[in-house]
C-alpha cells in the first residue's frame, strides 16, 4: 500500500477563488498524506486551518485524510471524535477512503464500526477501486460474522467472487462463528465444502484450505463424526504451518475409533517432517508408545517410551543450555534491527519473521501465539517512534547551527550598507530617466527638435551673421556686392536646418529608445533594492525568538523521549518476560513428559515383572 489512502479529487475543481498560499498549503498537506508523511501532513493542516482562521478542516477529504491519519498513528480515539464528529457522508469521501477506515477498524476489533465503513465503501461515489472491492466484502462479511449475524454474512457473501481469496478468508471467518454457535450441520458442510473447492492451488490458497480444514476437522470430532474429521483431515497438505497439528489431530481421532495402528501412521509422518521442539511433535512424544501399549505391543512400547524420554533429555539439556536472559534480549533486539525499514502503525506493511535462532527453535508455540506477535508489533511502533524523535531532535540541533551560520552571514554580508549603495544607485538612474524625459518634452516644442549641440552652435553663428551682413552693408561703399554673402549664408542656412530635420526620426528613436531602457534598468533596480530589503527583514525577522524556540521544542522532545524509551524498555521487558515463562512452561511440560515416560515405563517393566512371577508361581 503506496499511500494510506486513494484520494480522488480533480485539481480542475480546486476553487479558483483560493489564494495562492491557500493553494500552496493544500497541496503541502495532499503531498505528505500521500507519501505517508503522517507528521508533516498533520502539520500541514494545521498550518492550513490557521491560515483559514478555523478549527475545521477546509474540505470534507480533508477530514477522512485527517481521520485516516490518526489512526494510522494509533490515536484511536482522537480519530474517532474526527471520524464520527465531522459529518462526513458516502457523497463526501471515496469510497477507497471508507474502504481504508474500515480495514482499519476491523485490524482494531471494532466489528460495528468496520461493518459502517465497509458498507460506505461500497456505496460511496467516487467508487471503490476494483482492486479494493473483494476485500471491502470480507470485511464487511467478517465483520457481520463476529458480530454473531449470520444470516447478514450470508447475504453479503453472495455478492463476492467465488474465486477471490478474500472469500475464503470472509467464508473462514463465518465458519468459526458458526461452529461456536453449534449452527446446522448440513449449512456449515456445505460452507466448508464450497470454501475448500473455490480456493486457489497457490501457496496462500492452500494455506488457509489447510487452516480451514483443520478447524473443519477439530469441529467434526467434538460433534462425534469422527469419519467426517477423517476426510478433512486427510485433505490437508503437509507443507502449510497448519500441517503439523493436522497431523496431530488425525492420529487422535483414528485413537477415537480404536484404529490404534492407523493412529501412528501420522504421528510419524509429524516425527519425522518437524523438529522436536514443534508443540504437536512434542504432543506425539508420548502418543507414540501409549497407542502401542493398547495394541499390547509392549516391547515396541518400552523402546518408544525409552526413545521418547531420551529425546525429551536432550531437549532439556538444550533448552537449559539456551534459556539465558542475555541471549533471549539479543534475540528480540535482532529482530528489531530487521525490521528498522518499516515505518510503525498503519505505516508498516509487513513485519520480519523473528530470526531463526536456538532460541526460536524453543519458542515456537509461543511465536504463533496472537499476544506475542501484537507485543513485537508494539516493540517495533515504539522503537521507530524513538528513532523519529531522536531524528527530530536531530534536526533541531541542525537548525540551531544553522541560525548561527544565518547570523553570522547576514553580519560579514554588510546587507544594510549594500542596500544603501543599491538605494543610491537607483536614486541616480532615476535622476537620469527624469533627466530624458524631461528632453523628450522639451524637444517636443523646439523649433529644432533634437539637434545636436554643435548643430546648436551652428545655427547660433548663422544667426549672427545676419547683423554682420547688415553692418556692412551700412558702412561699406555703394559698389560692394553683398549678393554673394547673403546667398552663401541661405545656402548654408539651408544644408544645416535639412540635416537637422532629416536626423530628427531617428534621433527621437533613438532617445525614446534610451528612456525605455532607462526606465527598464531603473524598475528592475527598484525591484532589486525592495527584495533586498524584504529579505533583510525576513532574515532579521525569522531568527528573532527562534533560539527560544528550538529550545523550548528540544525540552518537550526530550520529555516525549524519555516516555517512549521508558514505555520501549518496558515492552521488550515484558517480550523478555513472556519469552522466558513460555521457555518454563515448556520446561515444565517437557519435565511433566520425561516423568510419565519414565513412569510408563517402570510401569511396563513392573506389569512385566508380574506376569512373570505370575507365571512362575503358576509353574510350581
Amino acid at each position: 500500500m503506496d499511500g494510506l489512502l486513494d484520494v480522488d479529487f480533480d485539481f480542475d475543481e480546486v476553487d479558483d477563488g483560493a489564494s495562492a498560499e491557500e493553494r500552496l498549503l493544500r497541496g503541502n498537506y495532499y503531498y505528505h498524506y500521500l507519501t505517508s508523511d503522517y507528521h508533516e501532513g498533520l502539520a500541514a493542516l494545521a498550518a492550513w486551518k490557521d491560515l483559514r482562521e478555523t478549527d475545521e478542516s477546509p474540505e470534507q477529504e480533508a477530514e477522512v485524510m485527517r481521520a485516516a491519519m490518526l489512526l494510522a498513528l494509533g490515536l484511536e480515539d482522537e480519530a474517532e471524535k474526527a471520524f464520527f464528529n465531522a459529518g462526513i457522508t458516502t457523497t463526501t469521501a471515496s469510497g477507497d477512503s471508507w474502504y481504508y477506515l474500515a480495514k482499519r477498524w476491523y485490524d482494531l476489533g471494532e466489528w460495528e464500526r468496520a461493518e459502517i465503513s465497509a458498507r460506505n465503501a461500497l456505496q460511496a461515489d467516487p467508487k471503490i477501486t476494483q482492486s479494493n472491492l473483494q476485500e471491502t466484502y470480507s470485511i464487511l462479511v467478517s465483520s457481520l460474522s463476529l458480530q454473531s449475524r449470520i444470516s447478514d454474512a450470508r447475504v453479503v457473501l453472495r455478492s463476492m467472487a467465488d474465486e477471490s481469496i478474500w472469500t475464503g478468508i470472509a467464508r473462514y471467518n463465518l465458519i468459526l462463528v458458526m461452529i461456536r454457535q453449534n449452527f446446522g450441520s448440513r449449512d456449515l458442510e456445505r460452507l466448508i465444502a464450497d470454501s475448500i473447492f473455490y480456493l486457489s492451488k497457490n501457496k496462500e490458497g492452500n494455506a488457509l484450505r489447510d487452516r480451514i480444514l483443520l478447524v473443519a476437522g477439530i469441529s467434526a470430532m467434538d460433534n462425534g463424526k469422527p469419519e467426517m474429521a477423517n476426510d478433512y483431515f486427510q485433505k490437508m497438505s503437509l507443507e502449510s504451518v497448519f500441517s503439523a497439528p493436522g497431523l496431530l489431530h488425525y492420529g487422535w481421532n483414528l485413537l477415537g475409533q480404536w484404529r490404534y495402528e492407523d493412529a501412528l501412521q501420522p504421528w510419524r509422518i509429524l516425527q519425522q517432517q518437524y523438529d522436536g521442539f514443534q508443540p504437536a511433535v512434542i504432543e506425539s512424544f508420548l502418543a507414540v508408545p501409549h497407542t502401542l501399549e493398547l495394541i499390547e505391543a509392549t516391547n515396541e512400547s518400552v523402546q518408544a517410551y525409552t526413545s521418547a524420554e531420551a529425546k525429551i533429555v536432550n531437549m532439556l539439556e538444550a533448552l537449559d543450555n539456551f534459556r539465558d536472559p542475555v541471549q533471549i534480549h539479543e534475540w528480540i533486539l535482532h529482530w528489531q534491527l530487521d525490521n528498522q525499514s518499516e515505518g510503525w502503525g498503519w505505516q508498516r506493511q509487513r513485519l520480519a519473521d523473528v530470526p531463526d535462532t536456538p532460541v526460536a527453535l524453543f519458542a515456537q508455540g509461543l511465536i504463533d501465539e496472537p499476544a506475542f506477535v501484537e507485543r513485537l508489533a508494539r516493540l517495533h511502533d515504539l522503537d521507530r517512534m524513538e528513532h523519529d524523535l531522536q531524528r527530530q531532535k536531530h534536526d533541531l540541533e541542525l537548525w540551531q547551527d544553522v541560525l548561527v551560520v544565518r547570523q553570522q552571514t547576514l553580519q560579514n554580508m554588510g546587507g544594510k550598507e549594500r542596500l544603501a549603495a543599491l538605494e543610491r544607485q537607483h536614486m541616480d538612474l532615476l535622476r537620469r530617466t527624469l533627466a530624458v524625459q524631461d528632453r523628450l518634452m522639451a524637444e517636443d516644442e523646439a523649433v529644432f527638435a533634437y539637434a545636436s549641440e554643435s548643430e546648436h552652435k551652428n545655427i547660433d553663428l548663422l544667426r549672427n551673421v545676419v547683423p554682420n551682413v547688415s553692418y556692412l552693408s551700412k558702412v561699406g561703399t555703394p559698389t560692394r556686392d553683398l549678393a554673394p554673402y547673403k546667398e552663401r549664408w541661405r545656402r548654408m542656412r539651408g544644408i544645416q536646418l535639412w540635416n537637422i530635420y532629416e536626423q530628427e526620426p531617428q534621433r527621437r528613436w533613438d532617445t525614446t529608445r534610451h528612456h525605455w531602457k532607462l526606465r527598464a534598468v531603473t524598475e528592475q533596480l527598484l525591484v532589486q533594492v525592495e527584495n533586498t530589503r524584504t529579505s533583510l527583514e525576513w532574515a532579521d525577522s525569522s531568527w528573532k525568538g527562534f533560539p527560544e524556540r528550538v529550545t523550548r521544542l528540544q525540552q518537550s522532545l526530550n520529555i516525549q523521549l524519555a516516555q517512549v524509551e521508558e514505555l520501549h524498555q518496558r515492552q521488550l521487558d515484558d517480550l523478555q518476560t513472556m519469552t522466558d515463562e513460555y521457555l518454563t512452561t515448556l520446561r515444565a511440560r517437557l519435565n511433566e513428559y520425561l516423568a510419565q515416560s519414565r513412569l510408563a515405563i517402570a510401569r511396563l517393566y513392573d506389569d512385566s515383572l508380574q506376569r512373570k512371577m505370575r507365571s512362575a508361581g503358576g509353574d510350581k
